[in-house]
């Protein structure tokens, strides 16, 4: 678990007994990963090596602070490692979990907020906002089409994917990748379903 402040990252891993027996868990380590990678390490944080005690059931936290000076700008995850009872290694959260962003100098971002309503593939694309942090596409899947996945690329640049997210109220899904390039002229949008893919392109004002 972890809390964005205006210069650091501060938070702690957090190790619960899920069974009736106690435990002895030590922190092995706590890396910063990329958002769309979470194999990917950029960052390593220091902690200690000392051995926690973990009653039945309970849990215990263990405090981290990752400054953003020892970080590139990026989208990123938090991941731990622990050693249980000398033995057994664990590694989580699966996926990396909750992410984070380190914005870009506004200088190299080009800024757009379109609505364009443009109709791909059975989907449409409603929105596309780029900001110093990320791009966000809001777009609504083709009904029946769950596994429909959105891809950008900022002139032959591929834009990779951080995060997708749904709003089961209003069928909205969200794509979230890196800001778009202060060059970039032209936004390209994939929708692939399986074996199928379909594209088209958005000139940016």
């Amino acid at each position: 678990v972890f809390e964005r402040f205006p210069a650091s990252v501060r938070g702690a891993v957090v190790a619960r007994a899920q069974d009736r027996e106690p435990h002895q868990i030590r922190l092995l380590a706590v890396r910063v990963v990329q958002g769309h990678d979470p194999t990917k390490e950029v960052h390593r944080a220091a902690v200690g090596q000392a051995t926690i005690d973990v009653a039945p059931h309970k849990e215990v936290l263990i405090p981290f602070d990752v400054p953003f000076a020892e970080l590139g700008p990026g989208w990123f995850c938090v991941t731990a490692e622990v050693e249980v009872d000398g033995t057994q290694r664990i590694e989580g959260p699966e996926g990396g979990g909750k992410r984070f962003g380190v914005p870009w100098p506004p200088e190299e971002v080009r800024r757009v907020d379109l609505k364009p309503n443009l109709k791909l593939g059975g989907a449409v694309i409603e929105r596309i906002r780029s900001t110093p942090d990320l791009t966000e596409i809001r777009w609504r899947p083709p009904k029946g089409a769950g596994d429909a996945e959105l891809r950008m690329s900022a002139g032959k640049h591929r834009l990779p994917v951080v995060e997708t997210t749904d709003d089961p109220r209003t069928g909205v899904r969200g794509t979230l990748t890196h800001p778009l390039p202060r060059t970039t002229n032209q936004l390209t949008v994939e929708l692939a379903r399986g074996k199928e893919t379909a594209s088209a392109s958005v000139d940016l004002p």
